[in-house]
């Protein structure tokens, strides 16, 4: 059940109702065992899924009316892990408080009632705890990643007596009612006796013998002998049918899911056999013979009992998606030297992502500080410049603190976040009127803002958010007229250290955000990195108060990745549908890789031809590199956000003229003219090897710009001071023909491949459009008679080209393209193809904007074409 529909709540939980439950331990003792069962399952279930998704509260209506919490106690026998994450109050209804998981306190990912993963225990078959199946799954990974040959060959498994002498009984045909076997239970071998009804004791009992054997060196099972007597049992010939018994089993083991860390996608592997069962040279029966092979990787006797929130919907996780999320650890960024891992998700909660930072920039824990001090007897408000704002217009504004950032209604002027002492936070809506939307706005906020917090902050401590609507210059500070439960007295903040670490998680919020590192890069990335100043003066601007900028940024300086966050940011503010703005750029790589993330992108030529009607805001993205060919698109641009009936829209340009690829006129206004201007000086993106060769650029341009730069433009980044572990690699080649460049572009992309690189990785870039069709056929002919001689090693090397055409394609291909149409995008390794003929008047601003699509590893190479 969502928390929406629980208004009688006076804050914002994910609330699960699990129904009317029977408490006290003497009150539950006395129901029926399955209806009881059923009962505990049921909040069980609840629980765990909240444990896996940020927390909330579990519900119940308690049955027995004659309940006495003091005297009766509770009666619901929940796991000891558990309680550790619970605090419970009881009145009309029985609320159970659920926390997010804590992974460092508990050592695993994922909160669990049981992985369903079993192995062999002496002569016992046992479920493995979370822990136990961590170190089973990752010592699987790692055998399959070594290509351990043991693990890899599921027939030549050492074997022992017990297991000989099981495989003679198994291709043997018959056996003597009472019989007593030469052989013992062992950790291959498993006696089971036929159960009343057979056909539910082999489902209920089998998969957890096939998985502890499937996952132990495989062995042998048998129905139909004693496990303590190791007598032939049997079942009578009477009782059995062996061909509808073998489609059950077959069933069974079928149905058992599996996960694979290598390259199979088969089942358990198992023969069945009925042997004969005499008494006195009479068929008296059938003992159930069924050999199971050892797995690759694990097998499950079924979907791990594990549960999570999705859609306010509650959902069992598959096998797969437990053992994924299991074994996750934090990822580690080969290309991106100068990115270090500051927060790991193996120290947070279940959500949590890892959290990087570049290592020459502050961290969560100085953010906070900065932004966030906590100070006796004071508030901080954040951020200063929506405090003025609020307070020019407001003046009664000044007691609260925080802005949010969240998408809000015409009619609240902001959301608050009140964080004190001896307190659980408060969440004040303040708006010109208190009404029921308004109220389900603020409970919205709240769950987001708490969900956020622990999902991505990563907060393991017991939290709680409250939402208050205050309307403004009303005499009723809090319009509170629904009763209802409070938090339990543990989930207010008792010490400094709680607070600090709260708003630790608040700056990774508010800074935080999903890198897309490359094209290829999924919208929902595996990492976090972290705003720097300038990046979130930019992203705390108030758009409502602020609708036109010029970004003036670096190479690097991460101004697409805002740009997206900008649109995102002017959804959410102004109500509007991703159609009603339209990012503007000048190549159709950049084009493809915006339009992956939902936006409406164009070219500049493409925006000179339509109309835009519904178009509202727009975003120009490397402007340095438009054209009045087609018209005065800034002219145009601005024309379409000033038609709004609600007031201008939202123009913000991004660019950098130190990129400027050409000679024409560029349509933007004059420097003077640009107003307002925000400078992002900070390159981030390449490692520093990189970075500091395109510094020594920028003082080349700087002394002779291009004719259609203006001058003052280009007073911008100081020069960086690098450690002494520097990052990136930078090689320049001088004199080469076109056989020579070819031959060694090829031979160094094969040392690239031997080093753990992809054909993905890397992307050559020339100079001049015309000399990529000129050079495709060289370059893929070398390329091709080097990792030839690889395929053996490596089948992946089967190495083709793509231009930017080709972007979304599959398979390993090396980007082939220009410089121009790759503006904006960036690759691991870049080799940059200089021609001759390459324009003097921008000869350094075309190397400039060359060298920096390169993260970690560039090659220049001057060649004559």
């Amino acid at each position: 059940m969502s928390f929406l529909a629980n208004l009688e709540l006076n804050f914002a939980e994910c609330v699960r109702d699990v129904g009317k439950v029977t408490l006290g331990v003497r009150q539950r003792e006395g129901m029926d065992a399955t209806h009881r069962m059923r009962q505990k399952d049921i909040i069980l279930q609840a629980v765990c899924a909240l444990l896996n998704s940020g927390g909330g509260l579990v519900r119940a209506e308690i049955e027995n009316r004659d309940y006495d919490f003091e005297t009766d106690g509770v009666g619901l026998d929940l796991p000891e892990l558990f309680r550790n994450y619970l605090d419970m109050l009881h009145g009309k209804l029985f609320l159970m408080y659920v926390s997010s998981w804590d992974v460092a306190a508990s050592h695993v990912r994922v909160a669990t009632l049981c992985s369903n993963l079993y192995h062999r225990c002496g002569t016992s078959t046992e479920v493995m705890n979370s822990e136990e199946a961590l170190t089973f799954l990752r010592r699987v990974q790692t055998l399959r990643n070594l290509g351990d040959p043991d693990s890899l060959n599921l027939q030549e498994a050492p074997v022992d007596d017990n297991q000989i002498l099981a495989s003679h009984l198994f291709n043997g045909q018959q056996l003597q009612y009472l019989e007593k076997l030469n052989f013992t239970e062992s950790p291959h071998i498993e006696f089971q006796r036929f159960s009343t009804d057979l056909s539910q004791g082999i489902r209920e009992r089998l998969p957890k013998s096939v998985s502890a054997l499937a996952n132990s060196k495989g062995g042998y099972v048998f129905f139909g002998v004693h496990d303590e007597t190791c007598q032939v049992i049997g079942c009578e010939k009477e009782r059995i049918n062996c061909l509808n018994l073998r489609t059950t089993i077959d069933a069974c083991i079928r149905k058992m899911p599996v996960y694979h860390f290598c390259a199979q996608n088969h089942k358990v592997q198992y023969a069945l056999k009925f042997l004969e069962v005499y008494d006195k040279k009479v068929l008296y029966g059938y003992v159930c013979a069924i050999k199971v092979e050892r797995f690759c990787c694990a097998a499950f006797a079924k979907a791990p009992d594990s549960w999570e929130m999705k859609d306010d919907n509650m959902k069992q996780l598959t096998a797969h998606d437990w053992a994924s999320w299991m074994i996750e650890t934090d990822p580690e960024l080969p290309s991106f030297p100068q990115m270090i891992p500051r927060r790991s998700m193996l120290n947070t909660t279940p959500r949590s992502r890892t959290v990087f930072i570049h290592k020459y920039l502050k961290c969560v824990e100085e953010l906070q500080k900065d932004y966030f001090p906590v100070l006796p007897n004071s508030i901080t408000y954040t951020p200063k410049s929506v405090c003025k704002d609020l307070f020019s217009d407001y003046r009664g504004l000044r007691n609260w603190a925080v802005d949010l950032g969240l998408q809000r209604r015409q009619d609240v002027i902001c959301d608050a976040l009140l964080i004190s002492p001896n307190n659980v936070p408060i969440l004040y809506t303040i708006c010109n009127k208190w009404d029921l939307e308004n109220r389900l706005y603020s409970m919205r906020v709240a769950h987001t803002l708490k969900q956020r917090l622990v999902n991505m902050g990563g907060y393991t401590g017991r939290l709680g958010i409250i939402p208050l609507v205050l309307q403004l210059g009303s005499e009723q500070r809090v319009r509170d007229d629904l009763e209802g439960p409070v938090y339990p007295e543990s989930y207010c903040f008792t010490t400094t250290q709680q607070v600090e670490a709260l708003l630790q998680s608040l700056v990774v919020i508010l800074f935080g955000f999903r890198p897309l590192f490359s094209e290829e890069s999924e919208p929902e990335s595996e990492t976090v990195a972290l705003l720097t100043d300038q990046q979130y003066e930019l992203l705390s601007r108030n758009l409502s108060k602020h609708r036109s900028l010029f970004v003036h940024g670096s190479p690097g300086s991460g101004k697409t990745t805002l740009a997206l966050k900008i649109m995102e940011k002017i959804r959410n503010v102004f109500n509007c549908q991703a159609d009603d703005i339209l990012y503007i750029c000048e190549n159709q790589s950049l084009k493809r890789f915006v339009r992956k993330n939902t936006f409406q992108a164009v070219t500049r030529k493409t925006f000179m031809k339509n109309t835009f009607d519904n178009v509202q805001h727009i975003i120009v993205d490397e402007a340095q590199n438009f054209r009045t060919e087609e018209g005065d698109w800034y002219a145009k641009a601005k024309a379409i956000v000033q038609r709004g009936r609600d007031g201008p829209g939202v123009l913000y340009i991004f660019l950098d003229y130190f990129q400027i690829c050409h000679l024409c006129c560029i349509g933007l206004p004059e420097l003077k003219h640009q107003r307002p201007i925000l400078k992002l000086t900070s390159m981030l993106r390449s490692g520093d090897n990189i970075t500091n060769y395109l510094q020594n650029i920028m003082h080349r341009i700087r002394e002779n710009p291009p004719p259609n730069v203006p001058q003052e433009a280009l007073t911008m980044a100081e020069d960086p001071v690098w450690g002494p572990d520097v990052t990136g690699s930078l090689e320049i080649i001088d004199d080469l023909n076109m056989e020579q460049m070819a031959v060694w572009v090829a031979e160094k992309c094969q040392d690239l491949w031997r080093s753990g690189f992809y054909p993905t990785d890397v992307a050559v870039l020339f100079s001049k459009a015309r000399d990529v069709e000129r050079c495709r056929e060289r370059l893929l002919l070398a390329i091709s008679k080097r990792t030839m001689s690889q395929l053996h090693e490596e089948p992946r090397l089967l190495v083709q080209f793509t231009e930017g055409e080709g972007l979304d394609s599959l398979g390993n291909q090396i980007l082939l393209d220009s410089v121009h149409r790759f503006s904006g995008m960036e690759r691991s390794i870049v080799f940059g193809i200089i021609s001759e003929r390459t324009e003097r008047p921008i000869f350094n601003n075309v190397l400039l904007c060359l060298a920096s699509r390169a993260r970690a590893h560039l090659y220049i190479i001057n060649a004559e074409l």
